[in-house]
């Protein structure tokens, strides 16, 4: 934790940093933690709760944490959501808490928003995007700074955090719905990380190191596809196809699904079979104008893509225009 944020504080020297606290033992641990830290370091720190209303319990929850972040001499804010149960309740939380720290930091003057995801949360985290299905991104979960985000304590286990917040008198509460086994994620830390740490001890950190290296690919990958989009790019707004044969298959597809990107597609809606599908058609056709002049060539090939696009390839490139645009593909 001190070198995520000593690098922060060497690098950025942001004015505040605002501590995401829910009451709970993660984030009651790093409190202490950013307690002990913030005279050493300098660090002006603020304090925020967001109650979401779920439980009956989480008024008296919010006015704990105020109590005792005042009486570390924290500045707090705490924020009441309005949030009704039902489905992707999980997701709507999220993204209203989030906004709501965001406030908050705006509000105090903080540019960065501290987190107390803890190595086991990246171990769930990882488990839940390989049970759903993912690629090098979902594997790469959580990193330590995303944007305004900061995850200093995610080299640390949920077990170790715990016991810090007792070792430091801290109080925490537990949500009874961390014990909701009809959560993926709650299912997977009770029913399945156990096991796994009984054949491995050091579980947690595996898969943050997994992450970290994943995440490094990740960026990587992304960089080498987006050097290569920017050299292919033609006067008419589309891209050549000359030597995308020669790329390895990884970069190819990452290049189509920046080029989806930044024609303004939504990959939400963009389905791995139809992109491996594009990748395929390109390349076939990379290969037929690596042969020559007189070697045949595959019919032009086109996907309708989310919302109001269609993507094209042919000898001429790959296009990727409105729907209602002709692409004269019939005369390619």
């Amino acid at each position: 934790m001190r070198r995520a944020l000593v690098e922060l504080v060497e690098l950025e020297r942001p004015r505040r940093l605002h501590l995401a606290c829910s009451g709970g033992a993660d984030s009651m641990a790093t409190l202490g933690l950013l307690t002990l830290l913030r005279r050493s370091e300098d660090l002006a720190i603020s304090v925020g709760h967001v109650d979401h209303g779920l439980r009956s319990s989480s008024a008296d929850e919010a006015r704990q944490v105020s109590a005792i972040a005042e009486g570390l001499g924290f500045p707090v804010r705490v924020s009441t959501l309005a949030l009704e149960p039902g489905p992707g309740l999980p997701a709507r939380a999220r993204q209203m808490r989030r906004r709501a720290l965001l406030d908050q930091a705006d509000e105090l003057g903080a540019e960065i928003v501290v987190l107390a995801h803890s190595a086991t949360d990246q171990a769930e985290t990882m488990l839940m995007h390989m049970t759903r299905g993912c690629g090098l991104e979902g594997v790469s979960a959580m990193a330590t700074r995303d944007g305004r985000w900061l995850r200093p304590v995610l080299q640390l286990t949920r077990a170790q955090l715990r016991d810090l917040a007792r070792r430091l008198e801290l109080p925490f509460v537990d949500d009874p719905t961390n014990e909701d086994l009809t959560h993926l994620r709650v299912w997977l830390r009770e029913a399945v990380l156990p096991p796994l740490r009984e054949r491995n001890p050091r579980i947690d950190r595996a898969f943050v190191e997994l992450a970290e290296q994943a995440r490094e690919a990740e960026i990587a990958l992304d960089a080498w596809a987006r050097r290569e989009v920017d050299a292919r790019v033609l006067p008419d707004g589309g891209w050549h196809l000359a030597s995308f044969e020669q790329l390895p298959r990884a970069v190819r597809t990452r290049a189509l699904r920046i080029i989806c990107d930044r024609a303004g597609a939504d990959l939400s809606e963009l389905r791995r079979r139809v992109l491996v599908a594009m990748e395929e058609a390109a390349l076939n056709m990379a290969q037929a104008l690596a042969s020559g002049p007189g070697a045949p060539r595959p019919a032009p090939r086109g996907w309708d893509l989310a919302p109001a696009l269609r993507l094209s390839i042919s000898k001429n490139g790959v296009h990727l225009r409105p729907q209602s645009q002709p692409t004269g593909e019939g005369a390619l």
